[in-house]
């Protein structure tokens, strides 16, 4: 593995790379660019360079780095008192756009290679997309090394004299390397691999019914997720007191549609707050070590009885949601077995995204201790908020909705539309014996499934139960990639 990575062709994945990393460079400017931002009155704006390491550090939570922020300031004794803050918020739009342009990337890689009469096996795939993971990776940590910001606030006029104040920024930029690879991974195999896959496809009955699945539950998911989105962007901009609010909330529209969607779904939104403290010997001597009592909420679908009826019609957001699963499952004629995999493989999709949508801050302010002056003596106190789902309701409440939309709805529709049952049509394509079905014409079957003839080529019609067929006369014997694998139903 590691020779097929150094001796084999870079120039792919450094091209690739280029469209990514231009979104992280772009939403770092967008948010840099401006310069009248609110700060304390007659103190200096910090520079540019200063907003544009802050704004990459920030563009780097996209990928997993947590947003690091500092404050010190100077006192007496030439002590100093501070806070250190972390803040664990995935801008979900900025990874969108981010994955976006990776998968358009590689697909444009895809087609010019296929151009080139070229496939690749699944061990030319692979060493394809751990490049492709090795240089994003690589540039990650580049961003995450050059981004950052340290800043001292001066006061304006003839004479600027600092105030003793200094704030730094800075990001968990290892965390997002790691991410960086694993997404990049992911993403240049499932492209890479789409000839490999198409063939193991053609091949195995499970392979098509699992494929198959996580494309039909991936659109679904993209478009009930984007209504929810432009639902909670809507919300924000309507009920905003300030400006600033909605431009933000631009950079988080995924999370506020996943937030609203698992609300109205039924699982559990989760709100905390509490502070603790840790002291040295000396100062626990004299109770320096506490913790107050945290603050904690827990709201559901089913506690806005008390509520404004405004936030009852998230109701729909999980009702569209099922809706559009089971429209997908029903315009492809999944049988039972599919429509169990897409289920799973849609409820463990929104779960996953669910999980990562939510934010975490934790401050940590060292503070002195009644009756001691050296460092040595002082208490760190710690506050932790957060807000996110359950993990536990939503993983409930996400299968509950992923049965119901792929496994109830696809009947009621075929009974509402008059077709009654409705025929087993091949996932990828034409049924496995015979021609697709007019609307409400009988299922007709073909032939009956041979014996493996010897000799017969491996590209052989594969049926629902995994037994080649003999090639008709004069049917091609090569290995072919079955080129209606991935196409849309009528």
């Amino acid at each position: 593995m590691l020779s097929r990575l150094l001796g084999a062709d870079w120039r792919p994945a450094l091209l690739v790379a280029a469209a990514p990393t231009a979104v992280l460079l772009l939403a770092a400017l967008i948010v840099a660019v401006p310069s009248d931002y609110r700060y304390a009155y007659l103190v200096r704006a910090p520079g540019f360079g200063e907003r544009f390491g802050a704004a990459l550090s920030m563009a780097l939570s996209a990928l997993g780095a947590p947003f690091k922020l500092g404050y010190t300031s100077a006192l007496r004794r030439g002590d100093a008192q501070g806070m250190d803050a972390l803040l664990r918020a995935v801008p979900l739009t900025v990874t969108v756009l981010w994955a976006l342009a990776l998968w358009l990337g590689l697909r444009t890689a895809a087609r010019r290679r296929r151009a080139a009469g070229l496939q690749l096996t699944r061990a030319q795939a692979a060493g394809e997309a751990l490049r492709t993971a090795v240089v994003l990776a690589a540039v990650t940590a580049l961003l995450g090394l050059a981004g950052g910001a340290s800043w001292e606030p001066q006061r304006t006029g003839l004479v600027g004299r600092a105030l003793g104040v200094t704030y730094t920024v800075d990001s968990g930029w290892p965390e997002a390397v790691g991410w960086t690879a694993l997404l990049a991974a992911l993403t240049a195999f499932a492209v890479h691999g789409t000839d490999a896959l198409r063939w193991a496809a053609w091949r195995s009955r499970a392979v098509r019914g699992w494929a198959v699945a996580a494309l039909t539950a991936g659109r679904a998911l993209a478009l009930s997720l984007g209504l929810a989105s432009v639902t909670g962007f809507v919300l924000v901009a309507v009920n905003s007191d300030e400006g600033w609010q909605t431009p933000v909330s631009a950079a988080f529209l995924p999370n506020l549609g996943l937030g609203l969607l698992g609300l109205g779904s039924g699982a559990t939104l989760q709100a905390f707050s509490g502070a603790s403290g840790g002291a040295s010997d000396a100062a626990v001597a004299i109770g320096g070590a506490w913790q107050d009592t945290p603050d904690s909420m827990e709201l559901s679908f089913f506690d806005l009885h008390g509520q404004t009826a405004d936030w009852r019609w998230t109701g729909l957001l999980a009702l569209a949601t099922a809706g559009v699963l089971g429209w997908s499952a029903y315009r492809r004629r999944l049988d039972a077995a599919d429509r169990l995999r897409l289920a799973a493989v849609h409820a463990v999709a929104l779960t996953a995204l669910m999980a990562v949508g939510g934010a975490l801050m934790t401050t940590s302010t060292p503070s002195a201790v009644a009756g001691w002056d050296t460092f040595a003596n002082r208490t760190a106190l710690s506050r932790d908020t957060s807000i996110d789902l359950g993990f536990a309701s939503v993983l409930v409440a996400d299968l509950v909705w992923a049965a119901i939309g792929a496994l109830l709805v696809p009947p009621l529709l075929a009974a509402v539309r008059g077709r009654g049952a409705v025929a087993r049509e091949d996932a990828y394509g034409a049924p496995p014996y015979g021609a697709v079905p007019s609307p409400g014409a009988p299922y007709e079957a073909g032939p009956e499934p041979q014996p493996y003839a010897s000799g017969a080529g491996v590209g052989d019609v594969v049926g629902s139960d995994d037994v080649p067929l003999v090639p008709p006369p004069g049917a091609p014997t090569e290995e072919p990639v079955d080129p209606s694998v991935w196409r849309k139903q009528p």
